[in-house]
């Protein structure tokens, strides 16, 4: 007797500790993008305020998140985005932002070739990682009045912005992936330094507005 109330002893505690919730891992997240995402710009005491880094930290462990940013860098790295593909032959999850670099080209040529490079990229990520989710991030808002060498043509470089976030949106749903708008997101009184860079406030304006999207891409 005392054997069988042993065995449904173990039995029990089996079952309650396959009810048991199991301890869900991160997902990789890989980011490329430009200096917005690489965050070289805040001050070396502030680095911890990337946006990248506050979307890991306010995740809480469901996000492991990979810093691929990359100052100056304009859609036209397709190279760069092949390296960076054999560097991490491992994603859960890719998020591509770029546009502000490109920007600076008001040209009628601007937008479709930007559009041609995303969507090479996001060819090339298809064979690599195979069907994950992907989010196309279209560029943040600039404040005209704080740029440096490209404050003559602020008015043009802030309506390619919108064209380019338009066009990657239209892309995304081309293409079945997610897209979200950074234009507007990022306050003027984060851009007071050079127009484009956000501080650490503009940072956090990044983070909590891409959490949410990234957290339910992930699900």
């Amino acid at each position: 007797m005392k054997f069988h109330l042993l065995i449904l002893l173990v039995t029990m505690l089996s079952l309650n500790n396959d009810a048991l919730p199991q301890e869900t891992k991160p997902l990789t997240v890989i980011v490329f993008g430009d200096s917005i995402t690489e965050g070289n710009m805040l001050p070396a005491d502030q680095r911890s305020q990337r946006w990248v880094t506050l979307v890991e930290k306010e995740a809480q462990g469901r996000l492991q998140m990979v810093n691929e940013g990359k100052g100056g860098r304009p859609t036209d790295s397709v190279n760069e985005f092949k390296a960076m593909l054999a560097r991490h032959p491992h994603a859960d999850m890719l998020v591509i932002a770029l546009g502000t670099n490109d920007s600076r080209n008001i040209k009628e040529d601007c937008v479709p070739a930007a559009v041609k490079n995303i969507r090479s990229m996001l060819d090339l990520a298809r064979t690599a990682y195979g069907k994950i989710p992907v989010l196309l991030v279209g560029p943040p808002n600039i404040r005209k009045d704080a740029l440096g060498p490209s404050k003559p043509i602020a008015d043009q470089r802030d309506a390619k912005l919108r064209e380019l976030g338009a066009a990657f949106e239209t892309l995304a749903k081309q293409t079945g992936g997610g897209f979200m708008s950074l234009y507007g997101v990022v306050p003027e009184a984060s851009l007071a330094k050079d127009g484009v860079h956000p501080d650490a406030a503009g940072n956090e304006a990044i983070a909590k507005a891409m959490l949410p999207k990234l957290l339910a891409a992930g699900k």
